[in-house]
């Protein structure tokens, strides 16, 4: 049987909408910042809190998760991984007058550290089959995607494109999956895009992600998350995501 179990559920209409939870919370359509930088580790979060200092203003969400606003982009560190997860506060932000977004964070390589720009990623998650239906691939805004490369480009990063791999089980990239994806040219593997690029497609937004490598899959596993170096690259990714979004 095919996942979801229920058929065609992606044509159904929900009974809760996040529309119904922003009435709740009291959010208007402009709660939020129209752009919105999402990433999942402290090292780029604390970086732009200390060189935006003054130049920005929190609005609190709930589960102390706050987003800095700095004119009309906003930046958010998810307490949590996941799809679910961000593919949650995503929905709310875009109730809230979110209508761009980059994701950023950390990925798993399939070949070699760097950084990568996604140009689709692997629905091996369960989320994205709630919104789209059965498929292979999910796909971020071509644009805005083509537009993050030509700052990563002008801030001297040197990157790749590349399919990325999503799943919802990090403790289960099987050997076997790894060469298999490893084969057909995956670059990279984490846990949120292809569901972010499902929730962008539906709700009419777009979306760009961009990782850097924090631990290679290789013949054995070569963790580097706590390294300088990616914690140096995180950090500039963050003034590409703010220069990209604020479009100078």
């Amino acid at each position: 049987m095919p996942f979801p179990k229920f058929k065609n559920k992606h044509l159904e209409e929900a009974l809760i909408n996040p529309e119904d939870f922003g009435v709740y919370k009291k959010w208007g359509k402009n709660a939020f910042p129209k752009k919105i930088i999402i990433t999942y580790q402290t090292s780029p979060w604390n970086y732009f809190k200390r060189k935006y200092r003054g130049k920005y203003e929190k609005i609190t969400l709930y589960n102390s998760h706050e987003i800095l606003k700095m004119g009309d982009v906003g930046f958010i560190k998810m307490r949590g991984i996941g799809a679910p997860n961000a593919s949650t506060f995503m929905e709310e932000m875009i109730v809230g007058g979110a209508r761009e977004f980059i994701n950023m964070g950390t990925a798993g390589g399939l070949y070699q550290e760097g950084v990568f720009l996604c140009d689709r990623a692997i629905r091996d998650e369960g989320t994205s089959h709630h919104y789209l239906p059965d498929g292979t691939y999910s796909y971020p805004d071509s644009a805005l995607t083509e537009k993050l490369g030509k700052y990563l480009e002008r801030a001297g990063i040197d990157y790749q494109p590349g399919t990325t791999w999503t799943i919802d089980a990090p403790y289960r990239e099987t050997m076997r999956e790894i060469e298999h994806y490893k084969k057909k040219g995956v670059r990279t593997v984490e846990m949120e895009a292809a569901a972010l690029f499902a929730v962008a497609k539906v709700r009419n937004v777009k979306i760009a992600s961009m990782f850097a490598v924090s631990d290679v899959l290789g013949e054995k596993w070569d963790p580097k998350f706590h390294t300088m170096n990616l914690k140096k690259t995180l950090n500039k990714m963050v003034d590409v995501a703010i220069t990209c979004l604020q479009g100078k």
